[in-house]
């Protein structure tokens, strides 16, 4: 074995591995807080019955499930079944 080899190729071939570990653990990591980059503005979720649900940020459509994913503004998770909603506006300051 040169040294070459010993002292470059080797140490160079041991990096590449350990980025190729790491890159799969930081893409779990960003998919599983989708969150962390939404908006904190406040919305309202105007229902077709007329009623009126505040909640922070913008909701997430669940396309999976049909619902709307949000925020209420007591800091607790809801959902809203996207058939019942009419529109979704942004409540400026």
């Amino acid at each position: 074995m040169s040294e070459l080899h010993r002292y470059f190729v080797i140490p160079a071939m041991n990096a590449m591995r350990r980025l190729l570990l790491i890159l799969p653990v930081f893409s779990l990591i960003s998919c599983s807080m989708p969150d962390m980059f939404a908006s904190t503005t406040p919305h309202k979720i105007k229902l077709k019955d007329g009623r009126e649900v505040p909640c922070e940020g913008a909701p997430q459509y669940q396309k999976k499930t049909g619902y709307y994913r949000y925020r209420t503004p007591d800091k607790r998770d809801a959902v809203i079944r996207a058939d019942d909603v009419a529109t979704i506006v942004e409540q400026r300051a």
